[in-house]
């Protein structure tokens, strides 16, 4: 299965429509978070509303074509304003419903709340930025499927959008700052000036398909977080510019980790890891992926976690290939949750793809709908 797509202007327009009708929707001037005490105003709704472009592309662009059928699927987004909550609406699964040669099929409807249509799939995506280092998920009675979907979307992904007749290159030239009054010197070029507008790509981002599961799968795979205890992860990894040479440690990170209690191709830290690194036991720690994990030698420890290397070909960490000869320092950060009376499920996001999937099951019962279709 292909699981990746680019994502053009053309892919977005209608959600970007409706995230823009949405902000003129509120009566107020910013948009309370659901989840935060957040408030936004209209560029913080369309960074919180943008992510759910993916609910319906990743069907047309990812699934829909692992389909063998001669007709016409495109899903069908949710384009009603309501406040999805199970007090006042309901909750509507992410795909909507689908249409086949011009047919509607909904995968659910309101009746004074939304309710799933009998028979049809219940689908949610969860749709996480590529910054995004976690997949998290609280306890909300999922049923059936969720789709994991990893979202990069260029920095200026709105700029397609933004109308080059009135933001042109004549406005760069009344824009230009007089530097002989106001730049005495500046020999290593710390100051730019505006430039103009770059408009020449409509291709957005692009997203990949990181998992299909459902919700008690994913709960016994991930790391659970009850009340008051804080997660930590792994937030980064990078290739050193020059490598660690003094005062180097030769531990094998294997000595530090064992077999993943709950998915075998990972690896989970143990008390060894604790107790060299103070970690609490409020703590608990995210599993991680390695290749060759013996031939892998932590040989620094730093402020924000280690430094690694690879003593052979084959070595990867969460994802990430190790090449032999160079040097990666690993960040870690605690998400503190010592005042969060909830329960949330943890994973790395890098470990989805060893999640127990079920997208053939989702393809097969997309397909039996797609066939009932007579025209």
């Amino acid at each position: 299965m292909n699981k990746e797509s680019k994502i053009y202007k053309q892919d977005i327009v209608e959600r970007i429509y409706f995230i823009t009708k949405l902000v003129q929707n509120q009566k107020n001037t910013t948009m309370q978070g659901a989840l935060t005490s957040k408030s936004d105003s209209m560029g913080g709704i369309f960074d919180r509303f943008i992510n759910t472009i993916s609910d319906s592309l990743i069907f047309d662009k990812v699934i829909f074509p692992q389909i063998e059928t001669n007709k016409k699927v495109k899903a069908i987004s949710d384009n009603y304003y309501y406040k999805p909550s199970k007090k006042v609406a309901g909750i509507a699964p992410d795909l909507f419903g689908i249409t086949v040669n011009g047919t509607d099929i909904a995968f659910t409807q309101f009746n004074n709340k939304w309710e799933p249509v009998p028979g049809m799939p219940q689908v949610e995506v969860k749709t996480f930025k590529a910054k995004d280092q976690m997949i998290t998920l609280r306890d909300q009675e999922y049923k059936e499927y969720l789709v994991f979907v990893d979202l990069d979307l260029r920095i200026d992904y709105l700029v397609p959008f933004l109308d080059s007749n009135i933001l042109n290159n004549k406005l760069v030239s009344k824009m230009k700052m007089n530097r002989e009054i106001f730049i005495k010197e500046d020999k290593k070029s710390k100051i730019t000036e505006v430039t103009p507008i770059n408009y020449s790509s409509d291709e957005i981002g692009n997203m990949k398909l990181l998992s299909i599961t459902n919700a008690m799968d994913f709960k016994e795979q991930a790391t659970f977080c009850g009340k008051q205890i804080s997660v930590r992860r792994m937030k980064k990894i990078e290739v050193r510019e020059k490598n660690v040479k003094k005062g180097l440690l030769h531990d094998k990170l294997s000595l530090f980790a064992n077999k993943s209690s709950r998915i075998n191709e990972l690896y989970e830290f143990n008390d060894l890891w604790r107790k060299r690194y103070k970690i609490e036991d409020d703590v608990a720690l995210l599993d991680f992926s390695a290749d060759n994990i013996e031939k892998i030698e932590i040989c620094k420890d730093n402020k924000e976690g280690v430094v690694i290397t690879a003593l052979g070909e084959g070595c990867s960490f969460n994802g990430t290939t190790l090449e032999v000869g160079k040097q990666y320092s690993v960040e870690f950060q605690t998400l503190n949750r010592k005042d969060n009376n909830g329960s949330e499920y943890f994973m790395q996001k890098q470990c989805a793809v060893y999640l127990k999937g079920i997208e053939k099951q989702l393809i097969d019962e997309l397909e039996n709908i797609i066939n009932s279709v007579d025209n």
